[in-house]
């Protein structure tokens, strides 16, 4: 693992922080390069990006302080989000208002300005997972399989359930292009990632070192659940509704 990436002089470059920033701008240039298909003008992604950007890291690090407060050293830990300590669904949850808030101030249609980000999510999921995996946290149960790890701190060979995620957040991201470029109505692209991303999350979490806190599930588990109904509710309704138009 190496969770500093460099030094220069007294200052600390993180690897999981560079990975978080290199998937923000990969997404956001993703989204530049999309925004046009959805009839947007692609410059004003970049004034949309950074609500997303703020509701993104403000959500994920909020969420991940109250749920595991105990943890935490000191109170000024909840600030160093370079250490790692996000949790997605509520960066997510954040961005989703982020781009709605953006939307209506820059005049764009919010279905497809989150049909639009959503490709991008996938992409920088990707890039934030591989954060966790040279940060050394988010590690798997043990096992013995050919590709098992050895995590710091930890016991054992493990599952690199941060890499199964990475490379979930690719797969997910190709569908997910795929469906942007063949569009059938708006809200397909975002209600589908909503519905791909709980059940990848659900089946991942398996194999992370988590506690199972009902039926042998884990909080996120449970969570993925009542986001893939959600989803699934969503994509109805958008389906609809584009009918009736």
């Amino acid at each position: 693992m190496h969770p500093v990436l460099m030094k220069l002089g007294p200052f600390s470059f993180y690897s999981y922080g560079f990975m978080v920033a290199l998937g923000f701008v990969a997404g956001i240039l993703l989204a530049f390069f999309l925004a046009k298909k959805a009839g947007i003008d692609p410059e004003k992604i970049f004034d949309v990006a950074l609500f997303v950007i703020v509701g993104s890291i403000l959500g994920a690090r909020l969420f991940y302080v109250i749920f595991y407060w105990p943890d935490l050293k000191s109170p000024w830990e909840a600030f160093m989000i370079w250490n790692g300590g996000l949790i997605f669904y509520g960066g997510v949850l954040f961005a989703i208002f982020g781009v709605i808030i953006a939307s209506r101030i820059f005049k764009i249609d919010i279905l497809d300005m989150l049909d639009v980000a959503t490709p991008p999510t996938a992409l920088g999921y990707a890039f934030g997972r591989i954060g966790c995996f040279l940060n050394g946290c988010c590690s798997g149960v043990k096992c013995d399989l050919p590709w098992a790890m050895h995590f710091p701190s930890l016991e054992g060979l493990r599952h690199p359930t941060q890499l199964y995620s990475s490379i979930s957040g690719l797969i997910m991201l190709a569908v997910l292009l795929l469906v942007f470029y063949k569009r059938g109505f708006k809200g397909q692209v975002f209600s589908l990632g909503i519905c791909l991303y709980a059940v990848y999350r659900f089946i991942v979490e398996y194999y992370r070192d988590l506690p199972r806190v009902f039926v042998g599930l884990t909080e996120a588990q449970i969570a993925s659940v009542f986001i893939f109904v959600a989803g699934v509710i969503l994509y109805g309704i958008f389906y609809k509704r584009a009918e009736s138009e």
